[in-house]
């Protein structure tokens, strides 16, 4: 469940309470990385203690293995009852469900001066552990934060985790001077051209772009950004560290993202390429369209004219998906889309003037491979067709109606009509008509389908094929 959701169904619990421990939930998988803890929020209603928020880490072993957001807890741990009832930080050490200690830090969250949530640091106690130096100022880190949070300052932290594969950490002292520098955050500013021992050094001076780190020592709000320099991209953040209204120093968290930005570009690049091609393969559908219009004109014969416009009907049919594409780059197309655009197409292109035959679209198909979305809009292009040139050969109104169904993997499409009906002793294995037999071979040996054909008032098509992703 969503955090937001679970607030809303909380008793008693204004929105803009709401909106405040929302606010503090988006911090916690960066204080349960930085921790190596988990990080749980509860609110109190009748029942017990209600989580409402919760981060496992990263980086250490759950105390929750499985997702415990949305549960009430009847015997919530100690610590964050009395964190809830004396409105200050509380700690326990009690004792997990497999045996091993576990240590619970909780302060409490407020909205003026009233107690509104409880934050829980929750880990395992382990044995003769002696943190090495990383490990002990990434846990001091989340430890400055949760203490900011007890104490209601809002520095607007709002950016994920920050142990991602090769992330770094910094300490800045109030005046710019590095006083901690991780093994990767050393790692990374080597490559950037950085000399020396970081720590003593100041942030003004080593020569780098620190303005996430300046802007957030002089706004004393928390900053996010990437900087591109000497061919490397770096994202940087900086949260401001403030006690008792006065800035203590920042955590600087650094990453470089070099090659994940190029594989980005790439993929953009591969993309635009595609969709280029998709458009150009339009273009010639088009025109080869064009062409055959005009050779039609010049045709004496009606049943040469007849098949010309036919074709041209499934050359435009084939152009409506490919231009989509060039439009979406996606390799899933929504169906009702295509069939809304091969609709307008017959009914522009096809239905004669002096008729008046309307071709509606209902219901919904869902995302649909490319590849199957050509084959479907060629069958949905010869049922139209079909119906547009049989079914109301006696008259000057009638009406078509495409209906898409999807049920899990099943899309079924529906294409009925008003018109005049099958005509009698009307057997599909003996009939000849070219489009009935491209709808047969598509339905049944490309996609894998089913298809049946109904007369009575009208004529329906029902055809019936699986969704393969």
């Amino acid at each position: 469940m969503q955090t937001a959701e679970v607030l809303s169904g909380v008793p008693g619990l204004a929105v803009e309470q709401q909106e405040k421990i929302a606010a503090v939930s988006k911090n916690i998988q960066l204080m349960a990385d930085l921790g190596y803890s988990d990080i749980v929020v509860y609110c109190r209603v009748a029942d017990g203690m209600l989580v409402v928020a919760a981060a496992r880490p990263n980086t250490a072993s759950s105390v929750h293995p499985e997702g415990i957001v949305g549960q009430i807890f009847k015997e919530a741990p100690l610590a964050v009852t009395e964190a809830f009832e004396n409105g200050a930080y509380s700690t326990e050490t009690s004792t997990g469900g497999d045996g091993e200690e576990i240590e619970v830090a909780a302060i409490p969250i407020r909205l003026d001066d009233v107690v509104i949530a409880v934050m829980a640091k929750e880990w395992r106690l382990r044995e003769n552990w002696r943190p090495s130096e990383m490990e002990q100022m990434y846990v001091e880190a989340a430890d400055d934060l949760m203490a900011m949070i007890g104490a209601g300052v809002d520095v607007g932290i709002d950016f994920p985790s920050s142990k991602e594969a090769g992330d770094g950490l910094f300490r800045i002292d109030p005046n710019g001077i590095i006083t901690y520098a991780s093994p990767n955050a050393v790692t990374i500013y080597r490559r950037l051209g950085v000399d020396g021992t970081l720590p003593g050094q100041s942030i003004y001076m080593i020569g780098l772009n620190e303005s996430p780190v300046s802007s957030a020592m002089e706004d004393r709000k928390a900053v996010s950004s990437e900087i591109t320099e000497k061919g490397m991209t770096v994202a940087k953040r900086a949260i401001p560290l403030i006690e008792n209204d006065r800035l203590k120093g920042v955590v600087a968290i650094v990453g470089d993202v070099t090659d994940v930005r190029a594989r980005e570009q790439q993929l953009k690049i591969k993309e635009a390429t595609i969709r280029e091609i998709h458009h150009r393969v339009k273009n010639n559908l088009q025109t080869i369209a064009s062409l055959l219009r005009l050779q039609s004109r010049r045709m004496t014969s009606p049943e040469a004219q007849q098949a010309l416009m036919e074709s041209v009907g499934r050359i435009s049919s084939i152009a409506v998906v490919h231009e989509i594409l060039s439009q979406t780059g996606s390799g899933t197309l929504d169906f009702k889309e295509i069939a809304t655009n091969i609709n307008r197409m017959i009914q522009t292109g096809l239905v004669q003037p002096d008729k008046l035959i309307t071709i509606a679209t209902r219901g919904s198909a869902g995302k649909i491979p490319s590849p199957m979305a050509t084959a479907l809009a060629l069958i949905l292009t010869e049922l139209v067709q079909n119906a547009v040139e049989h079914a109301f050969e006696d008259r000057i109104t009638g009406k078509i109606v495409i209906t898409l169904k999807r049920r899990g993997n099943m899309l079924t499409m529906e294409v009925s009509d008003n018109g005049s009906g099958l005509p009698e002793n009307f057997e599909l294995n003996n009939y000849s008509n070219l489009g009935l037999q491209i709808v047969h071979t598509l339905v049944s040996d490309e996609l894998g389908g089913s298809w049946e054909i109904e007369g009575g008032n009208g004529t329906k098509v029902v055809v019936r094929v699986p969704v393969v992703q």
